[in-house]
């Protein structure tokens, strides 16, 4: 009686350490739908900012910002969206005017994190015309 308890034990221990194993080994996913890389707006036009983001287990939160090309956030322009996201899909969608006077070139910058603290960005450059 007591091989059967010893086995039942180990397998119950193996089978335990088999699926808590699943770690999560992919970083999130950015697809920017809108605007495109290097695209031309004016002064007054709207900027629609369109973005699927993905993870194989779980997302945890974005955050979506205007900045030069290090990612230092704009100051003059301030886009700076942040959410706090679950599941493993969400999409961004969001308009803003462009206002009048604002410099020429600014990177939109996209930060996702999943989870298990995995983080990927994306960046695209905005050029902005008088």
């Amino acid at each position: 009686m007591n091989k059967v308890y010893i086995i039942t034990a180990i397998t119950f221990i193996s089978l335990m350490g088999l699926t808590s194993c699943k770690k999560d080994k992919e970083v999130p996913t950015i697809t920017v739908n809108e605007p495109a890389d290097h695209t031309e707006l004016m002064w007054g036009d709207q900027l629609h900012i369109e973005a699927t983001f993905e993870d194989d287990r779980e997302l945890e939160s974005y955050r979506v910002y205007l900045g030069n090309q290090l990612g230092v956030k704009s100051t003059d322009f301030d886009i700076d969206f942040t959410g706090t996201i679950s599941g493993t899909s969400y999409d961004f969608h969001d308009h803003v005017m462009v206002p009048d006077s604002v410099g020429m070139v600014y990177y939109l910058h996209f930060e996702v994190s999943d989870a298990e603290g995995k983080t990927t960005s994306a960046s695209h450059m905005l050029h902005f015309m008088p």
